[in-house]
């Protein structure tokens, strides 16, 4: 009887995972569209744009994945999942943000937290739960084949930050822009500005370090190209 005991509980224990130690996210610096290259933009839509994202390898699970268990029914909310380390086989394990792998107790009634909680993807595609609660493990999951994005995932905890022109539309010689900077997700009110410019004596515009040449302008549509953009030092 000690003997199994014994057994169980070193199975327990060499399940349980505590979240891996938090790599630092990588920093990309966006620049849209590329220098000195003709593009086109409609009314509304952005002429030019720079962001600084941190970024992190992980899965973004876009849709809630259960095994439907009768008792004991492991769930994961949509979350952003980070990639914690790739066996010799090429499956990847994929740990969960706080709280979102779950486990509803249908017995006790209560929610309980997994054993080693991962959400693996296998080198054929196969996504599949790992983890164990209560001498239990996860079954196959419902959707077979969720709504998911392997890659670098946007860190939203982090001061991510994007600044952006916006084509505003000519009227007579004169073209209208809109400069915005979001924070986040989110439009920083106070930052954002319209400017006007007449392309009567000068088909170059600016605002700021940007610099962009008018090639053809509608109420519409813009042709041009992006000289120079926003300063590197976001």
């Amino acid at each position: 009887m000690k003997k199994t005991a014994a057994i169980v509980m070193a199975l327990l224990l060499a399940g349980c995972v505590t979240a891996p130690p938090i790599k630092p996210p990588e920093i990309q610096i966006t620049n849209i569209p590329p220098l000195s290259v003709e593009s086109t933009a409609d009314i509304g839509e952005t002429l030019v744009a720079k962001g600084k994202l941190y970024v992190f390898d992980g899965l973004e699970l876009q849709e809630r994945i259960t095994d439907n268990g009768i008792m004991r029914e492991y769930i994961v909310e949509p979350n952003a999942m980070r990639l914690e380390r790739e066996d010799a086989e090429g499956t990847q394990f994929f740990f969960a943000s706080p709280g979102a792998y779950w486990i509803n107790d249908k017995y006790t009634r209560r929610r309980a937290e997994p054993f080693g909680g991962y959400l693996t993807k296998k080198r054929n595609g196969t996504l599949q739960l790992v983890g164990s609660y209560d001498m239990t493990g996860a079954g196959q999951i419902t959707p077979a084949a969720p709504r998911h994005r392997v890659g670098k995932i946007i860190d939203k905890t982090q001061p991510n930050f994007r600044q952006e022109l916006l084509y505003g539309g000519r009227i007579g010689n004169q073209i209208k822009v809109t400069y915005r900077e979001f924070a986040g997700d989110l439009i920083r009110p106070g930052f954002t500005q319209e400017a006007q410019y007449d392309l009567t004596a000068e088909q170059t515009i600016g605002f700021k370090s940007v610099r962009i040449q008018v090639i053809e302008a509608t109420n519409t549509r813009i042709r041009y190209k992006v000289l120079a953009s926003f300063p590197d030092s976001l």
